[in-house]
């Protein structure tokens, strides 16, 4: 990669803080970036990230911000869920550490692009001592077609779970790992097996990574709400809960087992629940992210509210708020057809069990031969 550019002369190092501040406040402002604060949590966690170059074709000197991503990291970029305008610092690798895949995050070239790729192509050399792929975004038409030049392909070509956004080079010679597509479903939870499963999906995350009591885990709502479960490739692997109020729903107890949080089930979790709320009429959805998980929700469109921070189970919690859209013309309302309102929950597009028992030979008989009288009375 880059290949043709190496020969060139350049002057780079890696970037003090001061440096990489005064260039982020003279950096266009066309399209949105990082603030200050959430690259300064960055360069705190691996201030050898970020690189000033200066070559003899650039006009100035530029800088080049890379996010050295960690398994967890790596795996929250495939699935989509990292955040870019605020990465978690527990997704990146310290100094010293050699990165699972990088990711382009800031670049900052004076003049022309083209002329400080030979700097880039050293700082992508240095971030570790083995290739590893290296994802992008394109923010713009033309950032795509450079992306394109220097040989990214669209991530989701080899990644089956990855957004449409997202692109990637992988290293020559290398395999890709966990390529292979995950099958994943959601249904609604009908039936104590189910159930089962969201104990065990939420125990093992809730109580064994988060040291929750049982008590609090399993808080008596389970049966006033209505729940979904999430398959990977069959297995039983994530769960939602979402209780309703007068003019909202409330989401909660989303839960994906650690080994299934490369793939977007919770994003399909979160889409299954607001779809059913819709449908029932819904269009406001409320939810308490923990505070060092806002960001992930902010991707599902939620915002926190003007309220303070409060704190339970020892975590500092935010309330959030999400639109759900209007609801369509096939919500379920007063007045809808009263068949329709008998139909098993979530499946009120086709017959329920009691309108086929319609379509069934009649029963009277059977019911005037097994139904005992008294004086020409029936019991029934």
């Amino acid at each position: 990669m880059l290949e043709g550019f190496r020969h060139l002369q350049e002057d780079r190092r890696v970037a003090t803080w001061a440096e990489i501040e005064a260039l982020l406040a003279g950096a266009p402002t066309d399209f949105e970036i990082a603030n200050i604060e959430s690259v300064r949590r960055i360069w705190e966690k691996n201030p050898g990230a970020f690189w000033r170059f200066g070559t003899e074709q650039c006009e100035r000197p530029g800088a080049f911000c890379y996010l050295p991503l960690n398994a967890q990291g790596a795996a929250a970029m495939v699935a989509g869920t990292l955040d870019g305008l605020d990465p978690d610092p527990a997704l990146i690798a310290p100094q010293g550490e050699d990165p699972v895949a990088i990711y382009f995050w800031l670049t900052i070239t004076p003049g022309k692009f083209a002329k400080c790729l030979p700097a880039l192509a050293r700082c992508l050399e240095d971030a570790s001592s083995e290739a590893v792929p290296i994802f992008s975004r394109a923010v713009n038409d033309h950032a795509a077609n450079l992306n394109r030049g220097l040989g990214f392909v669209q991530a989701s070509t080899i990644y089956p779970n990855a957004p449409d956004w997202l692109l990637v080079i992988l290293p020559e010679g290398k395999a890709p790992q966990a390529v292979s597509p995950s099958k994943i479903s959601v249904r609604m939870v009908r039936n104590f097996e189910d159930m089962a499963m969201i104990y065990a999906i939420r125990s093992s995350t809730y109580l064994a990574e988060q040291f929750c009591l049982y008590s609090e885990e399993f808080d008596g709502n389970d049966f006033c709400s209505t729940q979904f479960i999430g398959f990977v490739d069959g297995d039983p692997a994530g769960c939602i809960r979402m209780r309703y109020f007068g003019d909202f729903v409330k989401l909660e107890r989303l839960a994906v087992r650690r080994e299934y949080r490369h793939t977007r089930l919770a994003f399909r979790l979160v889409r299954e629940a607001g779809a059913l709320a819709r449908r029932k009429g819904f269009t406001k959805a409320y939810g308490h992210a923990r505070e060092d998980l806002v960001p992930f929700w902010r991707m599902f469109g939620g915002r926190e509210m003007d309220r303070p921070v409060f704190r339970f189970a020892d975590f500092n919690y935010r309330e959030m708020m999400f639109d759900l859209g209007e609801a369509g013309d096939d919500a379920i309302r007063l007045g809808v057809d009263p068949l329709v309102s008998i139909r098993p929950e979530g499946e009120w597009d086709r017959l329920g069990p009691l309108e086929l028992s319609n379509q069934r030979p009649s029963r009277a008989q059977l019911i005037k031969q097994h139904t005992k009288t008294i004086g020409g009375t029936s019991n029934a």
